[in-house]
């Protein structure tokens, strides 16, 4: 199993390693034959990430991971989350029937890369949610100075630190090839969905179609939003225990069954071998789940 492990994992560096170099020697090529665009290289990874891209699940998948500021394209983490479920089959098939691990390898590859990528996703939205009184700051002392809101916003994206000056910046850059500015702030609260970017949004494309104060409603706003990041760190503060409770509950089960094997070798595939024991192990799983729902719904506070 540990040789299983080993070859598993340098097997998922070498995948990673391959499309990452043939990402890059498509840019080259392309940077060397003066053409720019996704579909200049000659690189199947690259050619395949195109066809992917221009799917509605292509482009909602491409703006997940753009949320996360990872630098891997969608066709990437699909063959990572292939490849990571080959791994995860030929581990779990020692434990469980064949058909039976590879569900749970893809279910586990799946929950697993999503997950972590939510996570990075999270923690992107949450620094970005930090900086958004710095940013209504800043876009209410530039209106006030006399700049329209594209410029100010423009000014934002270089003043500020990332990741709220990189999006800016790719809010700028998406003005600039033709797009509105409802449109390109409407994309940036989907790549980073959060209450707080939603009313800072909204309230900036209502100032843009209605008119009004808008240095006063951006003051206003960023007030309002220091005193929310203040509530927000203290209830995250308070519920920290609650939250690391949930994740020991959801690993007592995968412990147990590695526990039950350890002790009887052999015992966790003959039970999903068998009808009674697949509908035991089913039943057990939704309890788990519908007891880690539960506690993670106790921290759930809407402020």
């Amino acid at each position: 199993m540990l040789l299983l492990v080993v070859t598993g994992l340098v097997g998922m560096l070498g995948l990673w390693q391959l499309l990452a170099g043939s990402t890059h020697r498509a840019e080259l090529a392309a940077r060397g034959h003066g053409t720019v665009g996704e579909g200049s290289g000659k690189s199947l990874v690259r050619a395949l990430d195109v066809r992917l891209r221009r799917t509605s699940s292509g482009q909602r998948l491409s703006a997940w991971l753009a949320g996360a500021a990872l630098k891997l394209m969608p066709i990437e983490y699909l063959g990572l989350v292939a490849m990571a479920t080959l791994v995860g089959w030929l581990l779990l098939a020692t434990l469980f029937a064949p058909w039976v691990a590879l569900v749970v390898a893809l279910g586990a590859s799946i929950g697993v890369s999503r997950a972590y990528i939510e996570r990075k996703r999270g923690n992107r939205r949450d620094a970005f949610v930090a900086q958004l009184a710095e940013v209504a700051r800043m876009l209410s002392n530039g209106t006030s100075a006399g700049l329209s809101m594209p410029q100010a916003i423009r000014m934002a994206s270089r003043e500020l630190a990332d990741p709220a000056g990189a999006e800016l910046k790719r809010v700028v850059e998406e003005m600039q090839v033709g797009r509105s500015i409802e449109d390109a702030l409407e994309a940036l609260q989907q790549r980073l969905p959060s209450r707080e970017v939603a009313v800072l949004m909204t309230t900036i494309i209502i100032q843009q179609r209605a008119g009004g104060d808008t240095v006063r409603a951006l003051g206003e706003l960023a007030s309002t939003l220091d005193a929310r990041k203040d509530l927000r760190r203290e209830i995250n503060t308070l519920l920290s225990g609650v939250v690391f409770t949930s994740y020991v509950v959801a690993g007592i089960g995968g412990a147990t069954i590695l526990l039950v094997n350890g002790i009887s070798p052999g015992v966790t595939k003959e039970i999903t071998s068998s009808a009674l024991g697949l509908a035991g192990i089913f039943i057990t799983a939704v309890l788990w789940a519908i007891a880690f729902v539960l506690i993670r719904r106790t921290t759930k506070v809407n402020v």
